[in-house]
């Protein structure tokens, strides 16, 4: 098992048994704090790259207040660490180049999924989060499957898994990108396409924000879309840490809390929540390719 598989699995059983005689000797909030700071902060505060167009998981309203479940747990974060949280727009195709600009983002939180291709470059914490693929119509196109998208025109964002997924799950489309789902989202308002796919549970969340929109319920295809924090390639010490943080939002309760604040009511939190098992391992720090 990796150091932050054992990690992790100290921390399970520490917080799930509350037993002080298990020899669990849990970090003191100044403890965290402390290491945090070295391996994060910087004037006590952290640049997270997050989007901004993603109702349910980080949106910016016209009087520029935000909310969302990625933008509540960069906050709940930086509340763990002891630093502020400043943060950074950034689009889908800017993410990587964030994390490997010196002076860009010191994490990522943007429905950022993790990908054996994507770790070439970057690192990854997590997951958070999980979903599958799923397909966003109006509601009242008539559209109710996948099938019927065969010679339409369906958006996705340019280089994002879902371009990729879209286009192997769903023959016959004509494929629409753009710079974000925000852009797809408006497009299909517009009746300039027919449909957006992405994560379902990205899909929800537009729908939710919009009206005249519906996710087709019974079409969820592809991989699963794991969510991580991304951060700089190799770091294997601060990965340990940010899975120890993700493992502790899992089990305290936080994690069931927050997305039934972010999403609509009749969605199960139980289909999108990781398993403390699913956590990724880390960079292995003797390893400097």
């Amino acid at each position: 098992m990796s150091t932050a598989g054992k990690r992790a699995l100290t921390a399970f059983t520490c917080a799930a048994t509350l037993v002080l005689a298990s020899g669990c000797a849990p970090a003191s909030e100044a403890e965290i704090h402390e290491e945090c700071a070295s391996l994060l902060g910087v004037q006590g505060r952290v640049v997270v790259g997050m989007h901004s167009d993603q109702p349910g998981l980080n949106f910016q309203e016209t009087d520029s207040t935000r909310g969302g479940f990625d933008y509540d747990f960069a906050q709940w974060l930086g509340s763990y660490c002891g630093l502020n949280v400043v943060e950074q727009n950034l689009g889908t195709t800017q993410r990587e180049g964030e994390l490997q600009d010196e002076d860009g983002a010191d994490i990522v939180i943007a429905s950022y999924s993790i990908t054996d291709e994507r770790k070439e470059d970057v690192s990854f914490a997590g997951p958070y989060m999980k979903t599958k693929q799923g397909v966003l119509v109006r509601s009242e196109s008539g559209i109710e499957s996948a099938a019927e998208l065969a010679g339409k025109k369906v958006c996705a964002a340019r280089s994002s898994t879902s371009w990729d997924q879209m286009k192997e799950n769903l023959p016959g489309i004509v494929s629409v990108q753009e710079e974000g789902f925000g852009v797809c989202t408006q497009k299909l308002l517009a009746g300039k396409v027919e449909a957006v796919s992405t994560d379902q549970l990205l899909l929800y969340g537009y729908a939710d924000e919009y009206g005249g929109l519906r996710v087709l319920p019974d079409e969820q295809f592809g991989n699963a879309e794991l969510y991580g924090i991304g951060l700089d390639h190799g770091d294997a010490e601060l990965c340990e840490f940010l899975n120890d943080a993700i493992l502790e939002a899992l089990i305290s309760g936080w994690w069931v809390q927050t997305f039934d604040n972010n999403f609509p009511d009749y969605l199960d939190p139980a289909e999108f929540k990781p398993d403390d098992g699913d956590l990724t391992e880390c960079p292995d720090p003797d390893d400097e390719s």
